[in-house]
């Protein structure tokens, strides 16, 4: 009996590692190259990133208004994703359109100037984030990579119990790759890899997961607000002064206008909280008709349950550490590829190769 469940748990192992084994190839070589995501970005738009310090930036309100013409709409909702963190650095602001369609301006903050402007598809990293979340298709794109997630989770789940006589001999070294071997050869890099990069792997399966929950809620969300909701004598810069004051240490990063009326103007940023929780996670919201603070977030105090869900994105893109830490997630990232090669390969050679030399 205990060898039929077994049996079974290996079917289910190879089957769900077989089915997903061409989209968890791609996820692999995607995810593995978005690690690096921001430097390469810096890199293909240096020009872009780097403005020359002056001696005072515009007011942000004049950024936005002057955003909006670029824009050439007639009051278009506009919001502030990432706010100059020194002296050489430009503002960039978001026009969103659609969940599926958003447009970034990257201005001069002391001339006002933009200095480059771009889809979230319109550049290499940008395109290849889609590309791994939606697989270009929208919501079925989505739903798509939702269950290659899952398959992936069950291949990792039913791997465990499969190979858990094999962990132990892993860990201490004792299976060796044996790559002369023409039978062993895939076999033992398939259960070194699967071991060594297990609790990774396991990690990435589950944050992927719950993404991609919220990339598919996003897109059954009604379409993005078009105009601006007026807010007439709000001084954006004053806000800024005052969320500092509000949270001991607090940096501001981005800059939410109101979506609809009665909602508050939010300042987004960090209080030195470690960067696993994101570098958005703090927020002090502003009432817009008179600027008094209406909420504050110190994400240091939140409680278990909100820290558990900031940390999903930090952990799946490994964006939390230094460039070690992105190299070793970049080489981690690239085992789910390989495990689904060496899969694939053992499967192959037991259904052909084997079953043919015994015909």
């Amino acid at each position: 009996m205990k060898q039929h469940w077994r049996k079974q748990l290996f079917r289910l192992h190879r089957i769900s590692g077989l089915i997903a084994g061409a989209f968890i190839l791609f996820l692999s070589l995607s995810g593995s190259i978005l690690v690096f995501s921001d430097e390469i970005d810096h890199a293909m738009f240096r020009h872009a990133y780097e403005v020359t310090p002056g001696t005072r930036q515009k007011p942000l309100s004049e950024l936005m208004d002057n955003a909006g013409k670029a824009l050439r709409g007639s009051n278009p909702y506009l919001s502030v994703t990432r706010l100059p963190q020194a002296p050489d650095e430009c503002i960039i602001i978001r026009r969103e359109f659609t969940p599926d369609y958003k447009v970034y301006l990257f201005m001069d903050p002391y001339t006002g100037r933009v200095l480059h402007q771009q889809s979230n598809t319109g550049y290499f990293t940008g395109y290849l984030l889609y590309l791994h979340f939606t697989l270009m298709s929208g919501t079925t794109g989505a739903v798509i990579v939702f269950i290659v997630g899952i398959m992936l989770f069950i291949s990792i789940l039913t791997g465990i119990w499969v190979y858990r006589n094999a962990i132990g001999k892993v860990l201490s070294f004792r299976v060796k790759l044996e790559w002369h071997n023409r039978t062993r050869r895939w076999r033992n890099l398939h259960r070194i890899i699967g071991v060594w990069a297990l609790l990774f792997n396991l990690l990435i399966a589950f944050t992927g997961f719950m993404i991609e929950l919220k990339v598919i809620d996003s897109r059954n969300k009604p379409a993005a607000v078009s105009e601006r909701i007026a807010t007439p004598g709000v001084d954006y810069d004053q806000l800024m002064t005052v969320s500092r004051q509000q949270i001991p240490g607090f940096v501001p990063m981005g800059l939410r206008p109101p979506r609809k009326a009665g909602d508050p103007v939010r300042i987004l940023g960090h209080a030195a909280e470690p960067a696993i929780w994101g570098r958005y996670s703090s927020s002090v919201s502003f009432d817009p008709a008179t600027g008094a603070v209406k909420k504050t977030v110190n994400f240091s105090k939140a409680g278990p349950g909100d820290k558990f869900n900031a940390c999903i994105a930090p952990l799946h893109f490994g964006n939390f550490g230094g460039i070690p830490v992105k190299i070793l997630y970049s080489l981690l990232a690239l085992t789910p590829g390989i495990l689904s090669i060496s899969g694939f390969l053992i499967w192959y050679r037991r259904k052909f190769i084997i079953k043919t030399h015994r015909i």
